[in-house]
């Protein structure tokens, strides 16, 4: 720790001699005039010793005015003077004076009482770093709260993202609220995606991303630079800090909310092949039982069994066959209800309760600069 700063105020050669080589374990620094005090109180001395019988203006006008400078405000004044009346007591301690010293003074007595000052303003200045140091402890847990709140919105964002695109602009603003600016590729179904918080990205940094496929799950380099890879999302940060491990949680929800999109389209593409499968389905059965039809009745005559179908029996043998028709027809259909349900059932899950439904509004954000491999 650095020495403690002494403004010494003195006049006289002789004293300040005597002064000097008591005190050099501090930091001194000795004039002759209360100007000069009240100019040196810029460099923030930590205590002052202070004559009284000063060329110029006074010891008690000087502490006045110091005691007027922000810098000097609380420094402790020691008073150095012949005078040892009450009176001049008084006026030195009115003025703001700390204590009060008479010459011819005793080396002992003075060099205590510079020591006791000194051991209270560095508790003092430990009190204070201390002060500071619990601050930024507080004030980092709540930043690193605040970061962490905004992941944990994420995390509940990606349960109702049903798109890529959405979980682009979701990842986004919560990059924005933690600070980090990036470039995101996304790997999924619909082919690779990459963008960035600023809509813009380098050559250099699309070279990067292609070429990283290679790289640990998480690799620092460079001027606060780093690189992670999941098995469906690269991350590149422009700056990281010390958030590796914040990103670290940020990205497994990525990794998580692209598996369930992913997830999700296909069993909506598989809904959606189902359906189509039904439709020619039933139209085959719709043929097949037209050609059953006039089979049937090509084989009853091809029998001999009758010369010819009258009225009657033309009409049983269609009601029988539309019979079986209609209830093949009911069953797939039943299918058809089935497939509807599991959409509803998709569309609701990607639904978010009415409590979130404000943290899934559109940001407004201009995702500009798409580039897409």
């Amino acid at each position: 720790m650095q020495p403690l700063k002494l403004l010494i105020v003195e006049d006289d050669v002789s004293s300040q001699v005597i002064l000097k080589g008591l005190l050099s374990d501090f930091q001194l620094t000795i004039v002759g005039s209360g100007e000069e005090a009240i100019e040196q109180a810029v460099n923030c001395p930590d205590l002052i010793i202070l004559d009284i019988n000063l060329p110029g203006i006074n010891g008690y006008e000087t502490c006045q005015q110091l005691r007027n400078t922000e810098q000097t405000h609380n420094t402790p004044v020691v008073f150095l003077s012949s005078y040892s009346s009450l009176d001049d007591r008084l006026e030195a301690y009115g003025v703001g004076g700390n204590d009060y010293v008479t010459k011819p003074y005793d080396v002992v007595e003075l060099r205590t009482k510079i020591i006791k000052y000194s051991d209270s303003i560095l508790r003092q200045r430990e009190t204070v770093q201390e002060v500071e140091s619990s601050h930024d402890l507080l004030m980092d847990v709540q930043t690193s709260a605040a970061k962490l709140q905004s992941i944990s919105r994420f995390i509940q964002a990606t349960l109702f993202c049903h798109d890529i695109d959405s979980l682009f602009t979701h990842f986004f603003k919560t990059a924005r609220e933690i600070d980090v600016a990036c470039v995101l590729q996304i790997h999924s179904l619909d082919g690779t995606e990459t963008r960035s918080t600023d809509g813009g990205i380098s050559k250099l940094e699309q070279e990067i991303l292609q070429m990283s496929t290679n790289v640990a799950h998480i690799h620092s380099f460079g001027n606060d630079r780093a690189i992670f890879r999941w098995n469906h999302a690269t991350l590149l940060t422009r700056k990281v800090g010390d958030m590796i491990d914040t990103l670290a949680i940020f990205m497994d929800a990525l990794e998580a909310g692209i598996k369930a999109v992913d997830t999700e389209s296909r069993l909506l593409r598989q809904v959606e092949q189902l359906e189509e499968q039904n439709t020619l389905v039933r139209n085959r059965v719709a043929e097949l039982f037209g050609l059953m039809n006039t089979g049937l009745r090509d084989a009853i005559l091809s029998l001999g069994l009758v010369a010819a179908l009258d009225i009657e029996d033309e009409d049983h043998l269609s009601d029988l066959i539309d019979g079986y028709s209609q209830r093949i027809d009911t069953e797939l259909q039943a299918l058809k209800e089935n497939n509807h349900v599991i959409q509803e059932l998709v569309s609701e899950l990607r639904t978010p309760p009415p409590e979130l439904q404000g943290l899934m509004e559109d940001t407004g954000e201009d995702d500009s600069g798409i580039v897409l491999f």
